[in-house]
């Protein structure tokens, strides 16, 4: 389970004890079943919350799921 996250990969969580509301964060370190986020994204109304952890948690890793990143190449136009 663990194998599919890195440190420094970006991750959504959808739950956690410290927080009411989905977060995007940062994997910091890892441990056995747990993941040691810095949270980057979070919703307006857990602001405070985050700031009393000083934006750091630890989150289960069965509630996080990695972002993948889709590369758009832009369309070159050519005008006379």
């Amino acid at each position: 389970m663990l194998t599919k996250f890195k440190v420094g990969m970006l991750i959504k969580c959808r739950k956690c004890d410290d927080l009411d509301f989905p977060f995007i964060g940062k994997i910091i370190n890892i441990l056995r079943t747990k993941l040691v986020v810095e949270i980057l994204q979070i919703n307006d109304q857990d602001r405070y919350k985050a700031s009393l952890i000083q934006y750091n948690t630890v989150v289960e890793a069965t509630n996080c799921v990695p972002i993948q990143f889709i590369r758009a190449n832009k369309i070159k136009k050519h005008f006379k």
